[in-house]
């Protein structure tokens, strides 16, 4: 009877299984490393680019801001110089800068922020992108007080309005139109009278303007706090990121 033998496979040792393990364990974990190196310089890449937009943003706020408090100083100037004129005696010598002034300050110019950074930022969940906590916190302190700007802009345009109707009720509506002009309005000529012409009139317009005119000083105020933060953290941005 034929006897067969079986061959036999040497068995590993366990540090061959050890080896193995360890190979495979350290090509997985390079490769997470490999991957976490990845992810993390794509998001610095990104951040610096948010960065980048930003104080681009900033720049042409700054620079719309620069227009407007000029024309909003200008405004109280009007203001001022026609509540002068209409309180003299003879204020029917300036029928024409009087209506000047009435008609020119019932035409705003408003601040329109070039916020697109600061909203991708905040409605996309990337403000978690910027490490840096303060420069996190700069960003955000700008942002409310650019809302502050916004919200006292609702106030003014109401009293603006009010004071449109009642110039509407005590000028002559005739004159007014034929200042209209595409950019700025025109004076009109020789001594215009009012349509309604009484002190409690006058008094009405006086009244108004003096309202309007406190938060048009208020939103210059204002503007030209925003202008100096804008200004601060271009400045900021620039040297924690080394941008020019």
């Amino acid at each position: 009877m034929e006897v067969h033998h079986h061959s036999h496979t040497a068995r590993k040792k366990w540090t061959h299984y050890f080896w193995e393990f360890l190979m495979l364990f350290l090509a997985v974990f390079c490769g997470f490393l490999a991957e976490y190196q990845l992810e993390h310089k794509i998001e610095k890449d990104r951040e610096r680019q948010f960065i980048q937009t930003m104080v681009a943003d900033l720049k042409s706020d700054t620079a719309q801001l620069a227009e407007i408090i000029s024309y909003e100083h200008r405004r109280e100037i009007m203001v001022d110089s026609m509540i002068e004129l209409l309180s003299r005696s003879d204020y029917k010598k300036f029928g024409s800068e009087i209506y000047y002034y009435a008609r020119s300050l019932t035409r705003p110019r408003y601040f329109f922020p070039n916020d697109r950074t600061i909203q991708q930022l905040k409605n996309s969940g990337s403000l978690r992108m910027i490490r840096n906590l303060a420069v996190s916190d700069s960003i955000m302190f700008y942002d409310q007080q650019l809302r502050s700007l916004m919200f006292i802009y609702e106030d003014e345009r109401i009293i603006r309005e009010a004071f449109r109707d009642i110039t509407g009720s005590v000028f002559n509506g005739k004159v007014m139109y034929s200042m209209f002009g595409p950019l700025v309005f025109k004076r009109p000529g020789g001594f215009p009278d009012l349509f309604i012409d009484n002190q409690e009139s006058i008094n009405k317009v006086i009244s108004t303007a003096q309202y309007l005119k406190s938060l048009i000083n208020a939103i210059r105020i204002r503007q030209e706090n925003l202008q100096f933060i804008a200004r601060d953290l271009i400045a900021f941005l620039q040297n924690e990121y080394g941008l020019k």
